[in-house]
């Protein structure tokens, strides 16, 4: 029986979250998105959002959690991978996870993370799933996918130029939810020669330019674990459990999930959804 947390957080509010101890130790497909809230009453009477979408990170090649995930989809949502869909294996590794998420029928986005780009070379990603940091609507939502996950570099400086001129364009009033691989102030590395000056200095300035947009929310793969911190806005949340060994234990989050994100009015909250 699937385990289900409830977590709700209202738009632009400063939530700090405390680490356990425990946890301290340690592209796109187009496709229309439908209101996935329900609900009667009058046009006038619903929220301006009311939809939902699914979102996992780091599957590492393996298609039997995702088929599971995707089975739990409900109509009208779609799912994004926050990274990490390959092992960096190739070209035949990476069409072949493409090949079977078109073969699912649900809609889908991806982002490229450290195992899709080997020595930072996204050319493999792009080739199969085309651009590597893009944006999209959905209803009243602006939803942008970053590509922070370059060795040596964290996010390029296109890219940061891009997302400041994208969200300069977004237009008054629209909710901004981010993606990207990995989560900006991590409080673990999970690399082998630690976080380089550049990839912090530019995780820090992406994480700025969310915040000065009004993000409430990023969500991130590359950490093998279900895990939320920091203050905010906007609030990261870490889900790395779609295939990949944890890195931290059971109770910390290291467990097998996804997330159900939840968009209704100007409120963005999800479930952790066990596996």
């Amino acid at each position: 029986m699937k385990e289900i947390e409830r977590r709700r957080y209202p738009l632009r509010a400063l939530i700090p979250v405390v680490l356990t101890a425990g946890a301290l130790l340690l592209s796109s497909c187009a496709g229309t998105v439908t209101g996935g809230g329900g609900g009667g009453g009058s046009a006038q009477d619903r929220p301006r959002n009311e939809f939902s979408f699914l979102v996992c990170g780091d599957p590492h090649a393996r298609t039997d959690l995702l088929q599971r995930i995707a089975g739990e989809a409900r109509e009208g949502e779609f799912l994004v991978i926050a990274g990490d869909v390959s092992t960096g294996k190739g070209l035949e590794e990476m069409q072949g996870m493409k090949d079977f998420l078109d073969a699912s029928g649900l809609e889908y986005h991806v982002i490229p993370g450290d195992n899709d780009m080997p020595a930072g070379d996204a050319t493999v990603f792009k080739s199969v799933f085309g651009a590597d940091y893009y944006s999209l609507d959905k209803e009243d939502c602006h939803l942008v996918f970053l590509n922070d996950a370059v060795i040596g570099t964290g996010c390029p400086d296109e890219c940061l130029s891009w997302l400041r001129s994208d969200l300069a364009g977004m237009g008054e009033g629209k909710v901004l939810i981010a993606f990207a691989h990995v989560p900006p102030g991590a409080p673990v590395d999970v690399g082998r020669s630690g976080f380089q000056e550049r990839e912090t200095e530019s995780a820090r300035e992406m994480l700025d330019i969310l915040g000065q947009a009004g993000a409430p929310v990023l969500y991130c793969g590359h950490i093998h674990a279900y895990m939320l911190y920091g203050s905010g806005p906007p609030r990261v949340v870490v889900t790395g459990g779609a295939g990949a060994k944890p890195h931290v234990s059971e109770q910390s989050g290291g467990y097998d999930h996804f997330l159900r994100v939840t968009v209704r009015g100007d409120e963005v909250s999800e479930e952790v959804i066990r596996l």
